[in-house]
């Protein structure tokens, strides 16, 4: 196959350059009110990060050995913070500005690739990924997908130079980038998987040579997922943190799934359609891998590489959720999804286009391009949604003013001198309590581990913070805990309390 040269070039590339700037100047305006976002998840990187930068090692909120997540993305900030001696929450922004900036031009170099290149295809799914509601989502928040959505792209690059020239040096290259995903997100092991069955499944080469390079890279890009896991097994007795089985049947993960992309296209999440669109996602990577795999010219160019990508995380995320229990599939999850699917669903058309009669030719066009404005629509609509919430009250989770202005937060932050540093915190929202006051403050444990409720009971003198609109129904509920531990009102508050043990 003949390669495009300086795919990613910016003088091939002002469009992709022109959209990034855009993704740039979107998160600045996502996170002008009140900074960037934080959730739960945010509050352990951040607090991670802090902690290295300290000297204190890899530990979180609780003062404990942070083993739910890997340590790619704190490091990654402890890094950063390291040198420009801000903490994270100072130049988040700016950082997920670069870095969502980045993915929109590395996803223009990509489909300066396709087999089809057209300018104006090229532009139109620019604008879909620039106002794709899951990518802002992601993107206005201290979230590690930030991150591993570039590691992504990087991958789908590298593995795509090493099947077209077959060289050592790009294996080495697709198994470094598969090993620093791995070890920004643990799902990044379905790129292990892809890029094994990748090399393995390349009738290009002789068995005995796709052995040896199956093995080298499934060696070195597993390499720091099991550093990672073993050093969490070493210090926790847990491989990937507390995570409960699954008690869900597949059919009802299924329409979890599904549910996802009925929210992209602003569909009501109805059970049947969600099961369907499911089976349509994984039909349509099916399709996009066996179409490109039947063609030499794109067997082994970027489409055919995306579709198995795509498919190989549906099929790992549905696979998992079968034998863990996560929580219900977000925006968040299958944000990786994306961008696969919107390039599996449409990489065909500007060949289809350019072959057709000139009827059909004006036909096809404007049909697609109807098509577009109709799924941008969508997206506009859903983008002005979110930015009518964001310019009032900020990008929501622990930045947000219903959150910061609640009675609780504005109590607990008063007084947080008053709390004895000899007794420890514990609460519902542990990492709201850290994010509010910089203390310590531990988890409740989950209602699926009993052993570790009743050692909570057990424990003697302890602070409760409690806060009703965070209550999470995997760990035991207020009138629970008071029935089985002695603790005393300190402080009761429209929307939480805070109690001590005698």
């Amino acid at each position: 196959m003949k390669v495009k040269s300086r795919l990613f070039s910016i003088s091939g590339n002002m469009d992709s350059l022109i959209a990034a700037a855009a993704g740039f100047v979107l998160v600045q305006i996502f996170s002008k009110h009140s900074g960037i976002g934080v959730s739960p998840d945010s509050v352990t990187y951040l607090s991670a990060a802090r902690h290295m930068v300290e000297g204190k090692g890899f530990i979180s909120f609780e003062n404990l050995p942070v083993n739910d997540f890997p340590i790619a993305y704190p490091f990654f900030l402890t890094i950063l913070s390291f040198f420009t001696r801000l903490d994270p929450l100072q130049f988040a922004p700016v950082l997920n500005g670069i870095l969502f900036g980045s993915l929109l031009y590395v996803s223009g170099g990509i489909m300066n690739g396709f087999r089809f290149y057209s300018g104006w295809y090229k532009r139109i799914l620019l604008c879909c990924i620039l106002f794709s509601p899951a990518l802002q989502e992601v993107y206005s928040l201290l979230w590690s997908e930030t991150l591993f959505l570039l590691l992504i792209l990087l991958f789908i690059i590298s593995i795509s130079n090493y099947l077209r020239q077959l060289t050592v040096r790009w294996l080495l290259i697709s198994a470094l980038v598969c090993a620093f995903a791995c070890l920004t997100r643990y799902a990044g092991v379905f790129l292990v998987l892809t890029g094994a069955g990748l090399v393995m499944f390349n009738p290009e080469l002789p068995m005995r040579r796709r052995m040896i390079h199956c093995l080298i890279f499934g060696s070195l890009s597993s390499s720091l997922f099991l550093v990672n896991i073993i050093r969490n097994y070493m210090l926790t007795g847990l491989a990937m943190g507390m995570r409960p089985k699954n008690d869900t049947g597949i059919l009802k993960i299924m329409e979890y799934f599904g549910g996802v992309p009925s929210d992209w296209l602003l569909i009501d999440r109805r059970p049947a359609l969600a099961v369907l669109l499911t089976g349509l996602v994984l039909l349509v990577f099916s399709l996009a891998f066996l179409v490109t795999r039947r063609h030499k010219k794109s067997g082994y160019g970027f489409e055919y590489v995306i579709a198995v990508t795509g498919w190989m995380y549906c099929v790992f995320m549905l696979f998992t959720s079968t034998l863990t229990r996560y929580e219900q599939f977000t925006s968040r999850l299958l944000s990786p999804m994306f961008m696969p699917l919107l390039w599996s669903l449409s990489w065909w058309v500007p060949g289809y286009i350019s072959k057709t009669t000139y009827r059909l030719k004006w036909v096809s066009s404007i049909s697609f391009l109807l098509i577009a404005a109709w799924f941008l629509n969508i997206q506009l609509a859903a983008d002005y949604e979110y930015y009518d919430g964001v310019k009032d009250a900020g990008v929501p989770g622990y930045r947000e003013d219903p959150f910061v202005q609640s009675e609780i937060v504005q109590y607990v932050e008063k007084n947080k001198s008053g709390f004895d540093r000899g007794i420890p915190i514990y609460s519902n929202a542990g990492e709201a309590v850290y994010f509010i006051t910089g203390l310590a403050a531990r988890q409740l444990p989950f209602s699926a581990f009993p052993s570790r409720v009743q050692q909570y009971y057990s424990i003697p003198k302890t602070y409760l913070v409690w806060f009703r609109d965070l209550d999470n129904p995997e760990m035991p509920g207020l009138q629970e805990i008071l029935q089985n531990k002695n603790m005393v009102l300190l402080k009761q508050l429209s929307d939480g309390a805070v109690y001590v043990s005698k």
